[in-house]
């Protein structure tokens, strides 16, 4: 009787492990499921773009530069989004101070990604925080990935539009023609922002 016992408690116990494995694998495949039904398609940014150019980068955009080896991210606030050089260079324009972190990659690297997100806190964070200091994805756990081109996005992100530098105008004072910049600039500690135009060459949403 006892020999019995000790098998019918052993098929129990296998049939308990058995189920739990079934269950995490249910659990694994649900959760592979949701990635796939949320990851980053490719879209065609002058056929759907459905956003307003004129107000998208009030939605404190991030903006992320380098490569494999080093990449940094930071919120941005200045931006346009709209075409250079003709209709067939969709292009977007965005602004970097010099004394930004981000500045030196810009300098760096040859592409950019502009990326929308949809928790506040990631752009609060990358407003708030310098990569100096530390590493802000790492911080706030965003998944570094790459375009076919090696430019560095997040996985989290809702919108990525990769960006390959056209041409950088290094602003001077002399270069403004009304008070608006220079009232503006008066006391700004990070000097006069650098204009970047970047031709898109891919973009991808959820």
């Amino acid at each position: 009787m006892k020999k019995l016992a000790h098998t019918f408690l052993f098929s129990a116990m296998l049939m308990a492990v058995m189920a739990s494995c079934d269950g995490k694998q249910n659990q694994d495949n649900d959760k592979q499921d949701s990635i796939m039904n949320t990851e980053l398609k490719p879209f065609d940014v002058q056929k759907d773009f459905a956003d307003n150019g004129f107000t998208y980068f009030t939605k404190n955009l991030i903006i992320c530069v380098g490569d494999s080896t080093e990449s940094n991210a930071m919120t941005i606030g200045w931006g346009g989004i709209g075409n250079y050089l003709g209709h067939e260079r969709a292009a977007v324009t965005v602004y970097v101070a010099p004394a930004r972190y981000t500045y030196e990659f810009m300098e760096r690297h040859p592409r950019f990604t502009v990326m929308e997100f949809d928790n506040p806190e990631i752009w609060q964070y990358m407003g708030r925080n310098s990569g100096r200091d530390g590493d802000k994805a790492a911080a706030l756990g965003l998944h570094v990935a790459y375009t076919e081109h090696g430019t560095p996005y997040y996985e989290e992100a809702k919108t990525v539009i990769e960006c390959e530098t056209m041409t950088a105008w290094h602003q001077t004072e002399n270069d403004f023609r009304s008070n608006t910049p220079k009232e503006w600039y008066d006391g700004f500690e990070a000097g006069i922002h650098t204009v970047y135009i970047g031709e898109v060459i891919g973009a991808w949403k959820k």
